[in-house]
């Protein structure tokens, strides 16, 4: 279960003062020297900490609380070993645990055989590094994190202030990408951080070159047969979604990313579900066979103008001709392109994606760890050496 505190000591009087008057104001105009997007960040941010405190995620382990960066309010976890715990709370998991479920996806016994037994002695080190014992900044618990702009000298500022009230503590930020976070990048690297690799994620940018892809013709045709009745299946917009489908939206998560892939993916309940649709902060499409139950579905999670997805699912044991993957991205495509926005399709699925002109490019955590004892800056030094040589290329090359 999570452990929720609501307000942080970082989180100062004004965010506090003004996030209260914009709750209860419908006129409230924010007095916060941030844009628009930012501030809505930061509201989001203390709906969703408190959302926890309703309807926690059963594989998270993590006291969950709110920080600040100069004006921006930003989620955080705070986390010490917990090795069992999802790989969004757990870079261990994350590079160790979750990995070794993924070796599969290299179709070669060699392979994996060689990469998974060097995995089990990096994870010793690993746990002597303390690698768990983090700060996670900007964390929301799910596959894709998108970061508002933060200022370098507030962000170090934060830093500092992090570090001398965490002192065992890393600190870290997954989800960074150098399309959408080049600056960040350059500040957090020039500030001593270490960028180690997470995964290789998919981007579909304004340019919309993918929507004249034929894969994505072809999948925009089979929707709309769904739309014009000539299948089965109906499409189930989100006004019309009522309380018992988050049973069988959650069901359809779990069979595709919990238990075909991994359970150290976030284990989402169908309350959790229901209270992000509650609060407006997913968009869940789905799609129902002939008794009106949801069969696929796929949750749209929208920060910083980009969409990413968190939330994808479908029945596994319904016949692959019946294309449920491919009517999900063809409705992301398709409200994609209406909205002229950004959209990370995170990872995975890579020639499936590549086919409908996702873009790939390298994801990394960043890790701060210059105040630690030397020999766990040591351990995370090298495992960053380690991974920025060798997992580009096999991500690369095998397209994972």
């Amino acid at each position: 279960m999570s452990i929720i505190t609501s307000k942080h000591p970082l989180l100062n009087d004004k965010h506090d003062a003004a996030l209260t008057s914009h709750q209860g104001s419908a006129d409230h105009k924010p007095e916060l020297n941030t844009s628009a997007l930012e501030f809505l960040s930061s509201v989001q941010a203390e709906r969703y900490v408190d959302l926890f405190r309703q309807a926690p995620i059963d594989n998270i382990q993590t006291n969950y609380k709110l920080v600040t960066v100069g004006n921006t309010i930003l989620p955080m976890s705070i986390n010490d070993t917990e090795y069992e715990n999802s790989y969004v709370c757990s870079p261990y998991t994350a590079y160790i645990s979750y990995a070794k479920d993924e070796l599969g996806l290299l179709n070669n016994r060699v392979l994996q055989s060689l990469i998974g037994a060097g995995m089990t002695i990096a994870g010793s080190f690993l746990k002597l590094a303390k690698l768990n014992r983090t700060l996670s900044l900007n964390n929301w618990l799910v596959s894709t994190n998108l970061l508002p702009k933060l200022n370098p000298y507030e962000l170090n500022k934060t830093t500092q202030r992090l570090v001398k009230d965490f002192p065992t503590h890393s600190l870290s930020i997954r989800s960074l990408n150098a399309t959408h976070n080049t600056e960040l990048m350059q500040t957090l690297s020039d500030q001593g951080w270490l960028l180690i690799p997470a995964r290789q994620v998919y981007l579909f940018e304004t340019h919309q070159t993918w929507w004249k892809r034929n894969h994505t013709k072809k999948d925009q045709s089979l929707l709309r047969k769904v739309e014009a009745g000539k299948t089965s299946l109906s499409w189930l917009k989100p006004e019309r979604l009522k309380p018992q489908h988050f049973a069988e939206i959650s069901q359809c998560f779990h069979q595709l990313f919990i238990e075909k892939h991994s359970r150290y993916n976030p284990q989402f309940s169908a309350d959790f579900l229901k209270a992000l649709h509650d609060n407006e902060m997913v968009e869940f499409h789905s799609f129902t066979d002939e008794t009106g139950r949801i069969v696929a579905s796929i949750g749209l999670f929208t920060q910083q103008n980009i969409i990413t997805t968190p939330i994808v699912g479908y029945d596994t044991d319904l016949p692959q001709e019946l294309g449920l993957y491919r009517l999900l991205i063809a409705v992301l495509l398709r409200l994609t392109h209406e909205r002229k926005q950004p959209m990370n399709l995170s990872s995975g699925a890579g020639g499936f994606k590549r086919a409908r002109g996702g873009e790939p490019t390298l994801e990394y955590t960043a890790f701060y760890c210059r105040h630690l004892p030397w020999h766990r800056k040591a351990i995370h030094a090298s495992f960053s050496w380690l991974v920025n040589r060798y997992a580009p290329k096999m991500f690369e090359q095998h397209q994972i």
